[in-house]
């Protein structure tokens, strides 16, 4: 039992469990676009508002953009990372016990398996079938006393932290888009606002259809959320500009 520390956690893999991950793997790229949109609507919203020259707006809008999408992919990783260094220290921890005290972490995962309906008898005779294959020992441990998965501890892909910030950057763009062409500052804030909220109910759609839920209901519930993100930004562009002595936008012009 003295070489638990060497041992690596080994889970079974079946084919539910590879699609469960790949779908998974989409939370950075709804999370990333649908925190894009919301975020840069607001703030060309806001200055749509409160000013009329649009290159601002514009600058602003691209500023955001630039500045989320990095923010967003930084701390995707370094969230991911120590996420992973909370991970590796806990299958530390166990490992340990189960070297210094192999017979108590035995008597535990008996225990375990008692809660899970089993008879002392039946789970004495699963936890000795485990201790033969270690690695899988070592997972069942982990799963139970921690209720974590320790897979987490070997992902060392950057691929999440550039999908979050593409797919921020790729949702900052649509409600900065239509301020590259020249027209009447309610034409363009009208454009954005139609953009944004498009973009959030086909994101909201897509969530939807991934998580077997009602994908036009998520849509437009998302899409709601972002109606309110524009109304609160509307009505500060409008009302904060004359606290600091400046004309807001006309609603006509």
């Amino acid at each position: 039992m003295d070489s638990w520390r060497a041992v690596k956690p080994r889970i079974p893999d079946t084919p539910q469990r590879r699609r469960l991950e790949r779908q998974r793997d989409v939370r950075e790229v709804v999370f990333g676009a649908k925190d894009g949109i919301l975020t840069t609507m607001g703030i060309v919203s806001g200055l749509g508002v409160a000013t009329s020259n649009h290159e601002v707006v514009l600058m602003s809008g691209l500023l955001a953009l630039l500045s989320g999408a990095l923010s967003m992919g930084v701390g995707e990783y370094q969230g991911a990372k120590s996420e992973r260094e909370v991970v590796r220290a806990a299958i530390e921890l166990e490992q340990g016990e189960m070297t210094d005290n192999p017979a108590e972490e035995f008597a535990e995962q008996v225990a375990y398996y008692k809660q899970k309906g089993f008879s002392a008898d039946e789970a004495h005779m699963i936890v000795k079938r485990l201790e033969k294959n270690p690695e899988i020992y070592l997972y069942e441990m982990m799963r139970d006393e921690f209720g974590i998965d320790p897979r987490v501890a070997d992902s060392s892909s950057v691929r999440p932290a550039f999908a979050m910030a593409l797919s921020y950057a790729a949702g900052s763009l649509l409600p900065v888009f239509p301020y590259f062409f020249a027209a009447s500052q309610r034409s363009l804030l009208i454009a954005s606002a139609a953009l944004a909220l498009a973009g959030l109910f086909i994101t909201g759609f897509y969530a939807g259809r991934l998580s077997s839920k009602n994908a036009v209901l998520r849509g437009l519930e998302i899409a709601l959320w972002g109606s309110c993100v524009f109304a609160v930004s509307f009505l500060a562009g409008h009302f904060i500009p004359p606290l600091f002595g400046m004309k807001s936008l006309s609603l006509g012009g």
